[in-house]
């Protein structure tokens, strides 16, 4: 072949390269797309996983396939789910706990968040709320931190499990304030919330979700919740920071993951479609009715933020000496 000859097709690769990286780019996803949730149907992980996966598919053309695989509070799924091919058809939304805190806490969990997976994307927060039953002689959090201090190890505390956001926000928000309050662990928030109630114990740190109806009628005392601004549902309660205590970490959160290894290409094609999802103020009214507040984060913020929550987490069950053994 003459030289020129070669020039030419040589060039004419060159000129077709960004053409086929952008087909190659288009042609995600050609098939449906298995959303993976680490809790039963109904949660609001699930609920929330369900309302984007509808949105979703809509703006891929690609039927999004929800399904179900509880368990450990949800990292049984991720302990799976870091097999799965980075192919960009297994997707997962997967909470704080599931994401960063059970890998301190279970043997069992066999990955290192962030690095065993391609971050994708921040969903949404649910900022925690700290309650006490009425009956109780204070009607803020630094009343209950004089209280603490003043009668040492009379007051306790539920929580819906050992290494769930309620416990550890609790242990910590106990470390700062140098206070004594036992720990009275329950399988799930139902019971736990019941027995507030009830007076058979004092506090309680709980979602939005969860308690906003026994705060407005008055079963509950609300003292502070553990959002960045007043929540708009709860506008009398002010903040965790507005109260002295911005640093304990009050809330729970959920986020898209892919197993590692995925293509950029793919990362960012399903990034931008679900902050375009998430940026909807129908959408975003929607989420605040569940107790949550949309937050959006390109996948590099997202892993920045995974790398901290997991130091910061790691930090916080060393402390209360919940570390796996």
């Amino acid at each position: 072949m003459k030289q020129s000859a070669i020039r030419l097709v040589i060039a004419a690769c060159f000129l077709a390269a960004p053409f086929i990286g952008s087909a190659a780019e288009d042609a995600y996803p050609n098939k449906p797309i298995m959303l993976q949730v680490g809790f039963p149907p109904g949660q609001t992980t699930d609920t929330v996983a369900r309302l984007v996966a509808e949105r979703a598919a809509l703006k891929l053309g690609q039927p999004i396939v929800v399904i179900n695989k509880p368990g450990q509070g949800g990292s049984l799924q991720l302990s799976s789910f870091v097999q799965q091919a980075p192919d960009g058809y297994t997707l997962t939304i997967a909470a704080a706990g599931a994401t960063v805190t059970n890998q301190y806490l279970y043997k069992t969990v066999n990955y290192k968040t962030p690095d065993d997976f391609t971050p994708v994307g921040l969903v949404a927060e649910f900022p925690l709320v700290l309650v006490v039953r009425p009956g109780l002689p204070f009607d803020d959090l630094a009343g209950l931190i004089a209280y603490a201090k003043q009668h040492p190890g009379k007051l306790n505390y539920a929580s819906p499990g050992v290494g769930t956001s309620s416990h550890l926000a609790m242990e910590t928000l106990k470390s700062e304030a140098g206070v004594s309050i036992e720990h009275i662990p329950y399988q799930g928030s139902p019971q736990a919330i019941t027995n507030l109630i009830s007076g058979d114990v004092d506090i309680a740190f709980d979602t939005v979700t969860l308690l906003h109806s026994y705060i407005s009628s008055g079963k509950l005392k609300a003292l502070a919740i553990g959002s960045d601004d007043r929540f708009e549902s709860l506008p009398e309660v002010p903040t965790m920071k507005e109260s002295g205590y911005g640093t304990v970490p009050a809330r729970a959160w959920i986020g898209f993951l892919l197993p590692k290894g995925a293509a950029q290409n793919v990362v960012k094609k399903l990034s931008t479609v679900f902050n375009s999802i998430l940026n909807d103020a129908e959408f975003k009214k929607k989420l605040s009715g569940l107790g949550a507040v949309v937050h959006t984060t390109t996948p590099q913020e997202y892993e920045e933020m995974l790398r901290r929550e997991s130091q910061n987490i790691g930090v916080i069950v060393k402390k209360a000496g919940l570390e796996r053994k």
